[in-house]
């Protein structure tokens, strides 16, 4: 499955490559580095379906966050993905993560306002007496033409 320990897909294998080129080189330069993975479902085209490839390059990414001291961010985009299928590669994308953006509809609907929402889990909080603690942020978010606006629930004002 995995050739000179890198992912055995042509196309996720150089994408892998690039990723560890750029991190190596930031890491050099003493930079602060994030892997960030926006939609998986890039990478699900680039390895003509196979989950086995994709599974695989998650884990290479996630060992360059130890190697090099990264953070893993992903997003997950509940708003795309929202059937209820739960694959194997998003869940484990879930876990890997040190910092997880899940994008979903409002539970309420459609609104003028406010287009969806936003939770942001921080699983890599460490208290003094070495405990770990996952910290949430919640956030509503409305799309204008050139980005987004971010506001805590309640507090947009027309």
């Amino acid at each position: 499955m995995t050739r000179e320990g890198k992912p055995n897909h042509d196309g996720l294998s150089s994408v892998f490559e690039q990723i560890e080129r750029v991190v190596t080189v930031l890491h050099q330069d003493k930079k602060s580095i994030s892997i960030i993975i926006d939609d998986i479902s890039f990478f699900e085209v680039a390895a003509n379906g196979s989950s086995d490839d994709v599974l695989n390059l998650l884990h290479y990414c996630h060992t360059l966050t130890s190697e090099y001291g990264c953070a893993f961010i992903a997003l997950d985009h509940k708003d795309i993905y929202f059937n209820g299928d739960r694959t194997a590669v998003i869940l484990e994308m879930e876990y890997l993560a040190d910092i997880l953006v899940k994008a979903e509809p409002l539970a309420t609907g459609l609104a003028k306002d406010v287009h969806g929402q936003l939770m942001v889990l921080n699983k890599e909080i460490q208290h003094q007496h070495g405990i770990s603690a996952i910290k949430s942020y919640n956030f509503h978010f409305k799309i204008k033409e050139n980005g987004i606006e971010c506001f805590y629930p309640g507090t947009k004002i027309q």
